[in-house]
């Protein structure tokens, strides 16, 4: 039969008790202390870890935000330099173009200006010329009694001043007042001894007192007479006729050019 041996099994408890205490005391609580301290720590990394990283996400969200404010300003600014340049672009064309239309209103201007006196000084000579052409025709081909009417004609006006035009009269006669009763006569061609009788009487007549005539052929008249009684001219000639017809046709063709 087995036997047991109560106070041996009793002291290997206890020495398995005390073993067992030991060794918690001594290797497995400072294991276990251990071991918590290190899973303590490695959950204090982890979540200083996950703080890092979140902070890590927040900042990249915040640096997503800014850089996508960033591109939205840039936008912005590059948006409203392109309209600005726009605008500085549209005001250069708008004043090189109206910078072109002025040059060229202005050349356009010259350029008929130009013209103009062109075309003033061409019937300046035109007229000049009709005026030469004219009174060659007109001393050829008129008989010499038109010289004779027109001698007339002027003779008869001296008379016509006496009875119609006595202020003229008076005024001719204050520019004679101080000086020798003499009066200038130019006729195209020489006057008739008859037409010069006529001219002193009617003269006498005229101013009052006795007058002597200086008379002097000058052919540019073409035909006809001018005569210089003091300060006043008479002209009854051809040339006379021909400057007034040429003059108010120059005049004509010149305005017509002006509001050509």
């Amino acid at each position: 039969m087995l036997s047991i041996d109560i106070p041996t099994i009793v002291f290997e408890i206890l020495n398995f008790v005390v073993l067992s205490v030991l060794l918690y005391h001594f290797l497995f609580k400072p294991v276990i202390r251990s071991v918590r301290e290190r899973a303590e720590e490695k959950a204090a990394l982890m979540k200083a870890a996950q703080e890092e990283l979140a902070e890590a996400e927040r900042y990249r969200m915040e640096l997503e935000a800014r850089l996508k404010q960033a591109d939205e300003q840039i936008s912005i600014i590059v948006n409203e330099a392109q309209d600005r340049l726009e605008d500085t672009r549209a005001v250069i064309i708008s004043s090189a173009r109206k910078e072109a239309e002025r040059i060229l209103r202005e050349a356009s201007l010259e350029v008929r200006q130009q013209q103009q006196k062109a075309m003033s000084d061409h019937v300046d000579e035109l007229m000049a010329a009709i005026k030469k052409v004219s009174g060659q025709v007109i001393f050829q081909a008129a008989p010499p009694e038109v010289h004779d009417n027109l001698v007339q004609q002027l003779n008869d006006r001296i008379w016509q001043l006496g009875s119609k035009e006595m202020d003229q009269v008076e005024a001719i006669r204050r520019s004679l007042d101080e000086r020798s009763p003499t009066v200038f006569v130019e006729a195209a061609h020489d006057l008739h001894i008859r037409h010069q009788q006529e001219l002193m009487r009617t003269l006498t007549a005229l101013i009052d007192r006795d007058v002597e005539l200086e008379l002097k052929t000058n052919p540019e008249l073409i035909l006809g007479i001018r005569v210089r009684v003091g300060d006043t001219i008479i002209n009854n000639s051809i040339a006379s006729q021909l400057d007034e017809i040429l003059e108010e046709a120059a005049k004509t063709f010149k305005d017509n050019l002006t509001y050509a």
